[in-house]
Protein backbone atom coordinates (compact mmCIF):
# COMPACT_ATOMS: atom_id res chain seq x y z
CA UNK A 1 0.00 0.00 0.00
CA UNK A 2 1.25 3.17 -1.00
CA UNK A 3 -0.33 7.07 -1.08
CA UNK A 4 -2.48 8.21 1.26
CA UNK A 5 -3.73 4.72 2.60
CA UNK A 6 -0.51 4.34 4.43
CA UNK A 7 -0.27 3.69 8.35
CA UNK A 8 2.21 5.10 10.28
CA UNK A 9 4.73 2.89 11.87
CA UNK A 10 4.08 3.56 15.53
CA UNK A 11 0.41 2.58 14.89
CA UNK A 12 1.07 -0.59 13.29
CA UNK A 13 -0.54 -3.21 15.58
CA UNK A 14 2.09 -5.55 16.60
CA UNK A 15 0.13 -8.78 16.62
CA UNK A 16 -2.59 -9.97 13.78
CA UNK A 17 -5.85 -9.81 16.56
CA UNK A 18 -4.90 -9.53 20.45
CA UNK A 19 -6.45 -12.38 22.17
CA UNK A 20 -8.50 -11.74 24.93
CA UNK A 21 -6.84 -13.53 27.54
CA UNK A 22 -3.95 -10.72 26.69
CA UNK A 23 -6.58 -8.28 28.49
CA UNK A 24 -6.94 -8.31 31.61
CA UNK A 25 -11.26 -8.39 31.85
CA UNK A 26 -12.29 -4.72 34.20
CA UNK A 27 -14.83 -4.47 36.10
CA UNK A 28 -18.00 -2.21 35.48
CA UNK A 29 -16.38 -0.15 38.11
CA UNK A 30 -13.01 0.18 38.11
CA UNK A 31 -10.92 3.24 36.50
CA UNK A 32 -8.29 3.39 34.24
CA UNK A 33 -5.24 5.32 35.57
CA UNK A 34 -2.96 7.53 33.33
CA UNK A 35 0.10 7.92 32.79
CA UNK A 36 1.83 10.77 34.80
CA UNK A 37 3.76 12.06 31.86
CA UNK A 38 2.51 15.99 32.51
CA UNK A 39 2.59 15.99 36.08
CA UNK A 40 6.01 17.09 36.69
CA UNK A 41 5.33 20.38 33.96
CA UNK A 42 2.04 21.12 36.12
CA UNK A 43 3.93 20.54 39.76
CA UNK A 44 6.76 22.71 38.46
CA UNK A 45 3.39 25.35 37.22
CA UNK A 46 1.98 25.20 40.26
CA UNK A 47 4.88 25.88 42.37
CA UNK A 48 6.17 28.72 39.97
CA UNK A 49 2.88 30.49 39.51
CA UNK A 50 2.44 32.03 43.15
CA UNK A 51 5.70 32.87 43.48
CA UNK A 52 6.09 34.91 40.26
CA UNK A 53 2.61 36.72 41.30
CA UNK A 54 4.06 37.19 44.91
CA UNK A 55 7.32 38.82 43.20
CA UNK A 56 5.61 41.09 40.97
CA UNK A 57 2.93 42.23 43.41
CA UNK A 58 6.38 43.14 45.60
CA UNK A 59 7.31 44.81 42.35
CA UNK A 60 4.37 46.80 41.72
CA UNK A 61 3.50 47.85 45.46
CA UNK A 62 7.14 49.41 46.11
CA UNK A 63 7.02 51.00 42.72
CA UNK A 64 3.53 52.58 43.74
CA UNK A 65 4.59 53.58 47.42
CA UNK A 66 8.02 55.06 45.67
CA UNK A 67 5.62 57.25 43.18
CA UNK A 68 3.44 58.62 46.37
CA UNK A 69 6.97 59.72 48.26
CA UNK A 70 8.56 61.33 45.21
CA UNK A 71 7.35 64.80 44.21
CA UNK A 72 8.57 65.83 40.95
CA UNK A 73 9.76 69.24 40.93
CA UNK A 74 9.68 72.09 38.61
CA UNK A 75 11.27 74.93 36.74
CA UNK A 76 9.76 77.99 35.60
CA UNK A 77 10.19 80.33 32.75
CA UNK A 78 8.63 83.46 31.76
CA UNK A 79 9.03 84.03 28.02
CA UNK A 80 7.59 86.92 25.47
CA UNK A 81 6.91 85.35 22.40
CA UNK A 82 6.13 87.55 18.90
CA UNK A 83 2.95 88.12 17.78
CA UNK A 84 4.08 87.21 14.53
CA UNK A 85 5.82 84.28 15.27
CA UNK A 86 3.43 82.71 18.33
CA UNK A 87 2.61 80.05 17.35
CA UNK A 88 6.28 78.66 15.96
CA UNK A 89 7.85 79.67 19.73
CA UNK A 90 5.23 78.22 21.15
CA UNK A 91 5.40 74.84 19.24
CA UNK A 92 9.58 75.02 19.92
CA UNK A 93 8.87 75.32 23.47
CA UNK A 94 6.06 72.03 23.74
CA UNK A 95 8.74 70.49 21.89
CA UNK A 96 11.33 71.16 24.45
CA UNK A 97 8.96 69.82 27.40
CA UNK A 98 7.66 73.22 28.27
CA UNK A 99 4.30 73.57 29.20
CA UNK A 100 1.76 76.59 29.15
CA UNK A 101 0.55 78.04 32.48
CA UNK A 102 -0.56 81.27 31.52
CA UNK A 103 -0.41 83.95 28.62
CA UNK A 104 -1.64 87.75 28.65
CA UNK A 105 -1.39 90.50 26.81
CA UNK A 106 0.72 92.92 27.80
CA UNK A 107 2.04 96.53 26.69
CA UNK A 108 5.23 98.13 27.11
CA UNK A 109 3.81 101.02 29.00
CA UNK A 110 3.74 104.14 26.76
CA UNK A 111 0.25 105.99 26.23
CA UNK A 112 0.65 107.20 22.71
CA UNK A 113 1.05 104.40 21.09
CA UNK A 114 1.85 101.30 22.98
CA UNK A 115 3.78 98.05 22.01
CA UNK A 116 1.35 94.88 22.98
CA UNK A 117 2.78 91.71 23.32
CA UNK A 118 2.61 88.16 24.92
CA UNK A 119 3.76 87.29 28.27
CA UNK A 120 3.48 83.84 29.08
CA UNK A 121 4.39 81.38 32.24
CA UNK A 122 5.60 78.16 30.94
CA UNK A 123 6.81 75.03 33.63
CA UNK A 124 8.17 71.62 33.37
CA UNK A 125 9.23 68.78 35.75
CA UNK A 126 12.88 69.06 36.28
CA UNK A 127 14.93 66.08 34.99
CA UNK A 128 16.97 63.87 37.76
CA UNK A 129 16.47 63.75 41.55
Amino acid sequence: MTGRHTVPTGQVPTSATPSPQAQPEREAGARTTQPKQAASGQEDFRIWLPRVLMLTNIILLGLLAFQLTHRPKYEYMTVGPSDITFKAEMDNYGAAGWKTESCRRASDGSDYSPTMSYECIMSRPKLGW
